[in-house]
């Protein structure tokens, strides 16, 4: 979707549409400003914090509610996904930084000046996957906004065309569209009329054969879900896709529907029995996420916090006295050792 093409607007009707009576279903993390002008029930405003506060207590605080089978949240969206791509790379350049004692500027710089050691766009990819597969793990499903922007293609031929795609870098689009089951793109399609309101097939001629621009048009907006010869990034998993419906929360969630429907062939279920049974499923594979899943997350920042302050021989038995064996009883017990090197 492009700029203030309706982007939180869709999330905000398509989430109260499908979850009527429960007002806090959805949680929007706006890792940009914009949403303020819509009322939403709930909201964490991303953009005042960085991606250590998303990793280190909105994922865990997340991960905790899914354990409690509650789930209050059901439904997380990412507003937008770009933005929380070039938060997540701050993270990585600082990280890489601290690692290795140097200032990264770029990505690329981390390959560079690593002698190939390390490279900085699968950091950002595996990072971000990482993450994100916590909560997936957990249960949550996604919703991704995310900007387009269109593109010049040069063909071996010497032809050009120009198509929409997603505006963000290769890296983005991997992550995200191995995410999406389905890719949706909001475009408003604008049709030129005369005064009387009557669709024009071709420009209005000026005496001297000059084209001339009506006054008059009307704007449409659509939602594609497959794509043509000017939208690129539509489709997904599923074979029972329009090409394109006029936008509206309900007519969004009537094409959803009706995917699903296309891909059952093995079973006799209607769709609220598969309804209830996903959501049964969900709760219990919540009830299960093992305390070994945050384990593994915080042993990983133990290990790499450690790693590098023992290189200063001054803080060196200091740190391991911290550490101590590292065959940590419990996740509060690691969580503490954590906490005590950050304080270093």
């Amino acid at each position: 979707m492009g700029w203030k093409s309706g982007k939180t607007r869709a999330w905000k009707e398509i989430i109260e549409l499908h979850y009527p009576n429960e007002p806090e279903a959805g949680l929007l993390l706006a890792f940009e400003d914009g949403y303020e002008t819509w009322e939403l029930n709930s909201v964490v405003p991303m953009h005042n914090y960085d991606w250590e506060y998303f990793k280190d207590t909105i994922i865990p605080d997340l991960v905790n509610e899914a354990k409690t089978g509650e789930y209050i949240t059901k439904v997380i969206g990412i507003d937008t996904a770009d933005v929380m791509l070039s938060i997540a790379e701050e993270w990585i350049l600082k990280d890489a930084g601290r690692r290795y004692g140097k200032t990264f500027k770029t990505l690329s710089q981390i390959q560079n000046d690593t002698n190939g050691k390390e490279n900085g766009y699968v950091l950002l990819q595996s990072e971000v996957t990482k993450q994100l597969n916590r909560l997936k793990r957990a249960g949550y499903g996604f919703i991704w906004l995310a900007w387009t922007k269109e593109k010049e293609t040069d063909l071996i031929d010497g032809m050009k065309y120009q198509s929409l795609e997603l505006s963000m870098s290769n890296t983005g689009r991997k992550i995200f569209e191995s995410q999406a089951d389905l890719i949706c793109c909001l475009y408003n399609e604008v049709k030129v009329m005369d005064k009387e309101g009557s669709v024009l097939s071709e420009n209005v001629k000026s005496k001297s054969g000059k084209d001339i621009a009506s006054k008059f048009h009307s704007t449409t907006a659509y939602m594609y879900f497959r794509p043509n010869n000017y939208i690129s990034i539509s489709g997904g998993r599923f074979l029972s896709l329009p090409e394109k419906v006029e936008y509206s929360a309900q007519n969004f969630l009537n094409v959803f529907t009706e995917a699903v429907k296309g891909q059952i062939t093995s079973t006799d279920k209607t769709i609220d029995e598969l309804k209830t049974e996903e959501k049964n499923n969900r709760i219990e594979k919540a009830k299960v996420i093992s305390e070994e899943d945050n384990m593994d997350e915080i042993m990983d920042e133990i290990m790499n916090i450690a790693n590098n302050l023992v290189k200063n021989e001054e803080l060196k038995d200091k740190v391991v006295q911290i550490v101590g064996s590292g065959n940590y009883p419990s996740v509060k017990e690691a969580k503490e050792v954590l906490k005590s090197l950050k304080a270093i």
